[in-house]
């Protein structure tokens, strides 16, 4: 039996507002079967109606709609797909409702109201103009900050895949030894950690002393097919830290040599004795509230022969794009796009993945316009009005329109923090907001 489909549930439906209730009581209904609380499933059908409500007067209505809801175990995944050719979908930017000040305009307010009521909201654009747009709501745990014994020294190491018992203890041994942003916010979590593994999009490795006492953890997904991010690894016993490291290490990287995986990637550091046996990406800039700013160097590691392939790069970042490969040792023809007085239509589009926890957004372009300017500066204006700290604009190298907002980025206080290889279509470069005179 394929246990995957029983995770999904489907409705299809035309986008006539009168079918709302229909709509809203299938994803009621289903956030309950899986697992959510009410006050969780009620912000999770709050949010479909605004989203069934907009799509149905304003951008496809009448039209075939699937709904679908998928069970994460650790939240509730619902996705609108409609088909919207020749459609204007500008009003799907969760900061489209400020660009005008007439009442006439904030047709899509309910989209923002959706975008607060849930933990994600992300739109794509699929091929043959087929749209999905997607929210998350994730089931609330209760947090723990319990003190474990420390370990005992480790004279003979093993590794493993840890239980569910094990999971939770590996998860408040993280949080008591390690804080924001080296760990992530789940680790004060067991519960949702523990889901999140079942779930299978995230796996766990453990380092065990002689007595079978956890000394050390690392925890992986896979960011794409070709790259695999951890957290980690953890380690419990500083005067071990590199004999603990190097075995999760080799464990990780046993478990995943026979997939389609070409490197590994850490976006919050590594232990010391650890860093030879990786190449420093770049650094990114965390911040707090009350908090002096973290910077943190993120690492990555190449695990099979590099491929090599073309990346598209605006004129002024070329030199800088050179730089970096070649200190990493990648092999990429970089290509240069050039507006040579071409007309551009319509309005931009760009999804936004939040994390409100963090106080962080990252923000990628889904479809061009000629906007791109007004756009960018809407979003920062109520990202930051709305008290989001760390804001990030990622763009696939591999799509040569994305290489066109690279200017409007660096005009707009945007500076090149990291390039994330294998990550996209090819290589993704991640740019952070740094106007200090606002951090």
């Amino acid at each position: 039996m394929d246990t995957d489909n029983m995770r999904t549930l489907t409705l299809g439906i035309s986008a006539y507002k009168h079918y709302l209730p229909v709509v809203t009581q299938f994803v009621e209904s289903s956030a309950m079967v899986f697992g959510l609380k009410q006050a969780e499933y009620i912000r999770l059908s709050l949010a479909t109606e605004e989203i069934f409500l907009y799509l149905s007067h304003f951008v496809c209505p009448g039209k075939s709609l699937e709904v679908q809801c998928f069970n994460g175990f650790y939240y509730a995944r619902v996705h609108f797909r409609f088909s919207a050719p020749e459609l204007n979908l500008s009003g799907l930017n969760i900061a489209s409702t400020i660009a005008h000040d007439r009442e006439s305009d904030l047709e899509s307010m309910g989209l923002l109201i959706a975008s607060r009521s849930v933990d994600y909201f992300h739109v794509a654009v699929e091929k043959n103009n087929r749209v999905c747009l997607t929210i998350t709501k994730e089931k609330i745990y209760p947090a723990y900050e319990e003190k474990i014994p420390e370990p005992e020294p480790a004279e003979n190491l093993s590794t493993g895949t840890p239980d569910d018992e094990r999971l939770k203890v590996f998860a408040l041994l993280t949080s008591q030894h390690y804080s924001l942003p080296y760990r992530p916010s789940f680790f004060t979590h067991p519960g949702k950690l523990v889901d999140m593994v079942h779930g299978k999009e995230y796996n766990a490795i453990i380092a065990l002393n002689q007595k079978q006492e956890i000394v050390g953890g690392i925890l992986l997904f896979y960011r794409s097919e070709k790259i695999v991010q951890f957290y980690g690894p953890y380690c419990f016993s500083k005067a071990q830290e590199k004999a603990i490291g190097e075995a999760l290490f080799t464990a990780c990287i046993a478990s995943i040599a026979r997939t389609k995986a070409l490197g590994l990637l850490s976006l919050w550091g590594l232990p010391e004795p650890l860093r030879n046996n990786f190449e420093a990406l770049g650094m990114l800039r965390y911040h707090e509230e009350g908090k002096i700013p973290i910077d943190e160097v993120s690492f990555y590691r190449l695990l099979h022969e590099d491929p090599g392939f073309e990346v598209w790069s605006g004129a002024n970042m070329v030199d800088y794009l050179r730089r970096e490969y070649q200190r990493l040792a990648l092999a990429r023809e970089i290509r240069t796009v050039r507006d040579m007085g071409e007309t551009r239509s319509g309005r931009s589009l760009f999804s936004a993945e939040v994390y409100r926890e963090q106080s962080t957004v990252t923000l990628r372009p889904v479809m061009a316009g000629n906007d791109y300017q007004d756009n960018l500066q809407r979003h920062i204006r109520f990202l930051r009005n709305d008290h989001f700290l760390n804001l990030y604009v990622e763009l696939d190298l591999g799509i040569p329109w994305h290489a066109q907002l690279i200017e409007v980025l660096l005009n707009n206080h945007f500076k090149p923090g990291i390039i994330l290889p294998f990550a996209g279509k090819s290589d993704l470069m991640s740019f952070q907001y740094n106007d200090e005179n606002k951090s």
